[in-house]
């Protein structure tokens, strides 16, 4: 049950060197006195890239989640499944194992499901209603890249830029995507991907940053700036691209007895991250 993920860039081509683009006003461009590498050494970049991209397309684990906020930091048990490019499942551990709440997205709508209060939310699959029912705000495709060790964003040729290698020996890849803008830094040494920021238009949204561990997939450390939170996700056992039924992402409505929410409503209570 181990293997490594890699990064998502599908749009990148071997045998092509980045160029950079205009991004407008959404966010200042770079220092216009980065490094910029040679035509070679941005090709090997986009040979490798490629070959990372390919390599994996889904997850089902168990991990150990640790939330820090303001307080003393809260430490969480989930499993999960998860598909690319926006199939997620996430089931709260409870004590003795029993499941306590259980969140789905099939990429169009979102539904989370409180056993212990049979309380039943449903909405869109959006960034605001992942918040709405977990406090950490992130779009269901980009959960699913991140847990799968992806830049948020699927770079396209013709809107990225890269630079470096800096002082810490990193290379920084800048891509568009409107109306985000992902900013990610890559090893010198592998080219794995270290870290990354993603903004909407000019609003950083999220940081996230990839540690060694001790054997297999390696943690991921996921912040909201806004709100002051951060998620450090351990990966406690894993399977890479399984098989995973269609089934396993939705969750029918109660038949009876259930306190149902429309999340898109805008009130729908915070269960917490998972």
């Amino acid at each position: 049950m181990t293997g490594r993920p890699s990064l998502r860039l599908l749009a990148l081509i071997a045998g092509i060197a980045l160029s950079g683009c205009a991004y407008g006003p959404d966010l200042a461009p770079e220092d216009k006195d980065l490094l910029r590498p040679s035509r070679q050494v941005g090709q090997e970049i986009v040979r490798s890239l490629q070959e990372r991209e390919s390599t994996v397309t889904g997850l089902q684990a168990v991990l150990d989640l640790t939330v820090r906020r303001a307080g003393a930091p809260e430490y969480r048990q989930e499993a999960v499944a998860i598909e690319r490019p926006d199939l997620f499942r996430l089931e709260s551990i409870g004590w003795g194992g029993f499941t306590s709440l259980v969140i789905v997205s099939d990429g169009r709508r979102l539904v989370a499901h409180a056993l212990l209060q049979n309380l039943f939310v449903e909405g869109s699959a959006t960034a605001e209603n992942v918040a709405r029912v977990t406090g950490f705000r992130v779009a269901p495709t980009h959960l699913v890249r991140l847990l799968l060790g992806l830049p948020p964003l699927a770079i396209q040729l013709d809107r990225a830029e890269l630079y470096g290698p800096d002082h810490d020996g990193a290379y920084l890849l800048r891509a568009q995507e409107s109306p985000f803008t992902q900013r990610l830094w890559l090893s010198n040494d592998d080219l794995s991907l270290l870290r990354g920021e993603l903004y909407d238009m000019t609003s950083l949204r999220l940081r996230f940053r990839y540690a060694p561990a001790a054997h297999g997939l390696r943690t991921l450390v996921l912040e909201e700036p806004a709100e002051r939170t951060a998620v450090e996700v351990s990966y406690r056992s894993y399977t890479l691209n399984p098989e995973l039924p269609r089934e396993l992402f939705h969750i029918p409505q109660p038949s009876q007895g259930a306190h149902v929410m429309n999340l898109d409503a805008g009130t729908a209570p915070v269960f917490g991250l998972p």
